[in-house]
């Protein structure tokens, strides 16, 4: 089975698809002022295009695993999250706080879906 790379940039893909499943690797904002709110409605925009692209979307992400820089901002994390989650297709999902690898970045995600 072939295995497709996207998003290469000599360190790492973007998403990779095998077997009929994509994963992508953590995504995370280009809008480094941005609040929670603001980065995590780029992070889904981002994962968005991936699953276009891919052939798929977010009625077929199977599992998400979300890094927040800091666990105050659950509350307004979910807020976006449930807006782009469809009731019935929600992923297996992990949320956890950890140190990111620019201070301003406040979410990452990375998620794994059916083609």
């Amino acid at each position: 089975m072939e295995i497709k790379r996207s998003g290469l940039n000599g360190r790492r893909a973007q998403s990779v698809v095998y077997n009929g499943i994509l994963y992508t690797s953590g995504i995370t904002s280009t809008d480094l002022e941005g609040g929670i709110t603001e980065q995590t409605k780029d992070v889904i925009a981002v994962i968005d295009r991936i699953l276009e692209r891919s052939g798929t979307d977010s009625a077929h992400v199977l599992s998400a695993s979300v890094t927040l820089a800091d666990m105050a901002d659950y509350g307004d994390f979910n807020a976006v999250w449930d807006e782009w989650v469809h009731d019935g297709f929600e992923p297996a999902r992990s949320v956890t706080q950890g140190a990111l690898a620019i201070p301003e970045y406040k979410v990452k995600i990375s998620v794994i879906a059916a083609l």
